[in-house]
């Protein structure tokens, strides 16, 4: 069966995260996402939990730092907290995603970042999670437009910011690296 692709091209964002063994794209202003399972080369979609259809909230696609479940992280249009979704298919679960927890509010965030107006529409589309980490360290990465980028660790609630050198953003997107071992420099020649 073929994937039927009724999106605009250009909404498909070109850089996929790989957690829980599969591959997923976000396409932008779209409660779903595209979904590559690797072992079978099987394209198909995986809808946001419905809560976070009807506006197109910013949500990422991660892994849970405790156990490597699959999960997104999203920001609720109404509470404004940040929240984690997992997917579990039991009684309750929105589209098989469940809210596993709310952790803050994002004005908390908002107040963090240096120089950021007061203007409430302002804060909402200026500053937004864009990354998990890969590493699953807990940490979630936060993007602003001109206000720099920090991490924010998830249990304790920690906003750092992110180096920058000359005004030039370190780690966009940001990546773990995993290094094969042995690497090449020490492995054994034939």
């Amino acid at each position: 069966m073929e994937l039927e692709v009724d999106f605009d091209p250009w909404l498909f964002e070109g850089r996929c995260v790989h957690a829980a063994g599969k591959i997923y794209w976000h396409i932008c202003n779209s409660y779903r996402m595209l979904v590559l399972d690797p072992a079978t080369l099987h394209l198909s979609y995986l809808l946001a939990p419905a809560v976070l259809s009807d506006h197109f909230c910013t949500y990422r696609v991660g892994e849970t730092p405790e156990d490597g479940r699959l999960c997104l992280l999203a920001v609720g249009s109404r509470s404004r907290q940040l929240q984690l979704w997992v997917r579990a298919e039991a009684r309750g679960s929105d589209n098989g995603w469940f809210l596993e927890r709310e952790m803050l509010n994002m004005r908390v965030v908002w107040d963090a970042v240096p120089g950021l107006p007061n203007d409430l529409a302002h804060r909402i589309f200026s500053v937004w999670p864009s990354d998990m980490d890969a590493g699953r360290t807990g940490k979630v990465f936060i993007r602003t437009i001109g206000y720099g980028r920090y991490s924010l660790h998830l249990d304790t609630a920690k906003i750092e910011p992110l180096h920058t050198k000359h005004g030039k953003e370190y780690g966009h997107p940001i990546f773990a690296y995993f290094l094969a071992w042995p690497p090449a420099f020490l492995a054994p020649e034939y």
